[in-house]
């Protein structure tokens, strides 16, 4: 074989092989690979995190210091009970509990709390000293949950109790039982108290998984049992997720799954399930199916705004009757060109006679909206005189929405034409919106469009005006808008679709 012939042909195989791969993958399984990736990081670390704090306990029962202290303290709760114990005996142990809560911060600082518990059930000392230092677990109406259930079994071996509400010590925690003998004999145990927040630390810093991606841990009840970054208040033990979809994950015990996350967002999510010492959780990394498709669309902005304006002018919606008048709602607040407005108290926005301009709703339904007039002068149509888009956005971040409600925010670009809305979509992607929160009103035959929008009812009147001289009016209202980021969706699944095409084509070569 010719040298020439043989570079030829080892082209042609590496043309191939990078064809094939990018014809098997879309945007969306390179996201699951990505999320593969971080949920195996977060269970090699959930495995180091708990075979270190169970070598502790283990250390721990087997301490001859703690065992010592154990039994002083023991005999000491005993004689209390029973006569006032000499002042220089009581001197001398408080001594030597100061000395032991020293020694127990040094060694075993992973534990929150260490409790003495008798073969009785009397916790007769803690280091702690919470609601449950001195009772007795039998008859106490201090509420001790789990723990009590199985110190009443009286286990002679190690025990662990998967997190669960703690009362006394008014959060979630887990406990290591275990047995304290003395030749060979039970006298009691040692309870070494695990508190939530190092469990919780593993997954709370995630990098690189962009605004919505996160990793959380959930137990077999589908309660997490970490901190949503996503939500104002904890979720640990408190937020509970979907059964079916939680009970699907841990039968199924790892793979992937799109779901509806507990936020009502369509999410991408890599799951496996973890055990230890007969607890029973599931490790989930997720990502917002909409962040994946924003994303892609921004790396490929220049054919993607081509088609989707291309996909705008070709879709012929099927409009309602035109009718002869419409009537602008009463005492609504009048956005004239070149500004914008807030509404607030229940107020109406509305703009009319739109025609070279765009009219840019931003609203949360129920808590607030902003209408702009944008003029050909602004910066959206690479103008100098105005920048309504930036300033709107800009107000919102910093006075109506926290970082994690973004969300929520809808946007609604209203216009007889498509000039501008590129460049309105590319500021909003900048500014960390989704295209699922753009959505487009466009009517290629119309001359002018007016809008009025009362963000308590969320309630949306869209006027266009086809034959300004005969007054042909035609009434829409937000159900009639069409969605960016579906629209790019539908876009980005008939690419894939073709690439696959090209797959078989190729392997049939």
């Amino acid at each position: 074989m010719k040298k020439s012939t043989f570079v030829l042909l080892l082209s042609v195989i590496i043309f191939t092989s990078v064809a094939l791969a990018s014809a098997e993958k879309s945007p969306y399984d390179w996201a699951l690979i990505k999320l593969d990736y971080v949920r195996q990081e977060k269970i090699a670390q959930l495995k180091r995190f708990t075979l270190k704090i169970h070598n502790l306990a283990k250390q721990a029962a087997q301490d001859k210091n703690i065992n010592s202290f154990f039994n002083m303290n023991q005999q000491y709760y005993t004689l209390c009970k029973s006569q006032a114990p000499p002042e220089s005996l009581t001197e001398n142990i408080g001594k030597m509990r100061k000395h032991f809560n020293y020694y127990s911060l040094e060694n075993y600082s992973g534990f929150y709390d260490i409790l003495f518990v008798n073969k009785e059930g009397s916790i007769f000392y803690t280091l702690r000293k919470e609601s449950d230092t001195g009772i007795n677990i039998n008859n106490s109406k201090v509420s001790l949950g789990m723990l009590k259930k199985v110190i009443d079994k009286k286990p002679e071996h190690e025990v662990f109790i998967d997190y669960y509400e703690y009362a006394p010590s008014t959060e979630a925690a887990a406990f290591f039982v275990e047995p304290v003998k003395r030749e060979g004999v039970l006298v009691g145990w040692l309870v070494l108290q695990c508190p939530i927040n190092r469990l919780n630390s593993i997954f709370s810093a995630t990098e690189d998984l962009g605004q919505t991606g996160e990793t959380f841990l959930v137990n077999k009840k589908g309660l997490m049992l970490t901190e949503s970054y996503f939500k104002g208040q904890s979720t640990i033990l408190k937020k509970r997720l979907d059964n079916k979809n939680i009970k699907m994950k841990f039968t199924q015990n790892k793979g992937h799954r799109i779901v509806t996350d507990y936020r009502g967002s369509l999410a991408l999510s890599s799951f496996e399930v973890f055990k230890f010492l007969g607890a029973t959780w599931l490790v989930v990394a997720k990502i917002d199916k909409d962040e994946i498709t924003t994303n892609h669309y921004d790396k490929h902005k220049k054919y993607y705004s081509e088609m989707l304006l291309e996909h705008l002018k070709s879709i012929r919606p099927s409009l309602p009757p035109a009718v002869k008048d419409f009537t602008s709602p009463v005492a609504a607040l009048r956005v004239d060109m070149d500004e914008f407005l807030k509404a607030k108290k229940n107020e109406t926005l509305e703009t009319w006679g739109v025609s070279t301009c765009t009219a840019l709703l931003a609203m949360v339904p129920g808590e607030f909206a902003y209408l702009a007039h944008i003029s050909p002068k602004d910066k959206i149509y690479n103008g100098r005189d105005t920048n309504l888009l930036s300033q709107l956005t800009k107000k919102i971040k910093s006075f109506d929405v926290y970082p994690f409600e973004r969300r929520n925010v809808t946007f609604v670009a209203l216009a007889p034409h498509l000039n501008g809305l590129e460049n309105i979509i590319n500021r909003l992607i900048k500014e960390g919106f989704f295209l699922s929160q753009i959505k487009v009103s466009y009517n290629k035959n119309a001359e002018t469009v007016s809008i009025a929008y009362n963000y308590t009812k969320d309630n949306m009147l869209i006027k266009w005006t086809t034959d300004q001289a005969n007054r042909k009016i035609i009434k829409q209202n937000l159900d009639d808008t069409y969605n960016v980021g579906e629209i790019v969706e539908k876009i980005m699944s008939m690419n894939i679709k073709k690439k696959n095409k090209a797959e078989a084509i190729i392997k049939n070569l």
